[in-house]
């Protein structure tokens, strides 16, 4: 019989209910503009007159330059607070996403744009904000309610990008062409993303000054000798999984379906939107689940089933066919995302939560690598069009063994605790019956 992880869960101060609300809101804005952008960034990339591996490379240096800012900031900005680092990462993204609806097609607006690191290409949850907000969450709650914070968070984020994804197929259609302004694709989506940005900024704010400061040792932004190795061993199995995630992002998915299917925005919209739904609410399962077979676990064999499904993906021969079969692994990929944080967050100390979640947030910049492989693949065409998912699944199934293997014997504190108390008392049982 599988042991049972779940433990007493004590009431919380007001302040950690307060910033957890503030945080949590945070993530549904930035998964609004994330769903938003995903839907239109490639497809209006390529309606300017850009090469499908350009494409590719694009998306993929927004999504490096994202991962990367999340390790630098705390390791090379000792003398700013969470706070500073919030607006900063806030800022990042409104500039960015002015910088792309003033003229997507030069250089001289793209490229900060995506080197500012606020640009969510993929439509995932890679950024300093995102690594932030993690180690700031993880202050703010207790161990027997942190998965079920981390899913309520990531929840909201889904909600959040399931409604961008639709509003950006009603937006694609509607420019906003102002006198003196250079020529090219003025998608509002971009003008929508850059206001989400600003808005972040009085959310932040809002912080309590514990989550807002952070505790005196994350300031070196570093991680202890002691935890430094399972953190750099789970960030590199992390690098494998997200290389996979790269050739498949929400961005190059709806490059793909107007590719293979000739599908438009609003079709493609209404896709990614039903599919973060259905990822969204299976957040909520992941909870139960990890409590009853542990994390390591409902990580692993909840997504092994979701990388089957992505390699049958790859052989849908109708849009129909295409996007039941992505929904129904939406339903399963990303219950390991509140499970990966909350593990992430356990087993180092609370001081390190945020070094921790840099480290392994930027391990997922390895996205930026699976991003141009897909591109290229497109622009061959034929049989190759559909590889790409394929390959991710094969590479994602790698990973799910070999993190099993490697971590399934590393638990949690509350698990090991838990496991230890089952143990002593089955010991007992046994003592009695042989005495008996």
């Amino acid at each position: 019989m599988a042991a049972s992880y779940a433990l007493p869960i004590p009431p919380d101060p007001p302040r950690w209910r307060r910033d957890r609300f503030a945080l949590t809101t945070a993530r549904a804005l930035r998964g609004f503009g994330a769903g938003a952008l995903s839907v239109v960034f490639a497809i209006d990339l390529a309606a300017g007159g850009y090469s499908p591996v350009l494409v590719g490379v694009i998306v993929g240096l927004a999504m490096g330059a994202a991962a990367t800012w999340s390790i630098w900031i705390p390791e090379r900005t000792p003398w700013l607070s969470r706070r500073g680092r919030f607006v900063i990462g806030a800022l990042a993204v409104a500039v960015g996403g002015f910088l792309l609806w003033y003229d997507l097609l030069s250089p001289w607006s793209l490229l900060p744009a995506l080197f500012l690191g606020g640009i969510v290409a993929g439509g995932a949850d890679i950024s300093p904000l995102g690594a932030l907000e993690q180690g700031a969450l993880s202050s703010a709650t207790s161990a027997p309610r942190r998965t079920r914070t981390f899913a309520a968070y990531n929840l909201a984020g889904y909600l959040g990008t399931a409604v961008g994804a639709v509003i950006a197929g009603a937006l694609s259609s509607v420019s906003l062409h102002l006198p003196g302004l250079p020529a090219g694709p003025r998608d509002l989506t971009f003008l929508l993303y850059g206001c989400l940005g600003l808005a972040l900024v009085p959310t932040y704010l809002r912080l309590s000054r514990p989550a807002a400061v952070g505790p005196p040792v994350e300031a070196t932004g570093r991680l202890s000798p002691e935890h430094r190795g399972p953190i750099l061993r789970l960030s590199g199995l992390f690098a494998v999984d997200a290389f996979g995630g790269g050739m498949t992002a929400n961005t190059l998915l709806a490059y793909f379906l107007m590719l293979r299917f000739a599908g438009v925005p609003e079709t493609i919209g209404v896709i990614l939107s039903i599919a973060n739904v259905a990822a969204g609410f299976s957040l909520v399962l992941a909870v139960p689940l990890a409590d009853r077979f542990g994390l390591i676990n409902t990580m692993v064999f909840t997504h092994i089933p979701s990388s089957i499904l992505l390699i049958l993906f790859a052989f849908a021969p109708t849009l129909l066919f295409a996007a039941i079969v992505w929904v129904a692994r939406a339903s399963l990929s990303q219950m390991d995302v509140p499970t990966r944080q909350s593990y992430t967050q356990a087993i180092v100390p609370r001081e390190e939560g945020a070094a921790a979640a840099g480290y392994t947030t930027a391990a997922r910049s390895a996205q930026a690598f699976g991003s141009p492989v897909s591109g290229a693949l497109f622009a061959v065409g034929g049989p190759w069009l559909s590889s790409p998912f394929a390959i991710a699944g094969s590479v994602k199934i790698a990973y799910d063994l070999l993190l099993y293997r490697s971590f399934r014997h590393l638990r949690p504190p509350e698990e090991a605790a838990e496991a230890a108390t089952v143990t002593d008392a089955n010991s007992k049982v046994s003592r009695a019956a042989t005495d008996g």
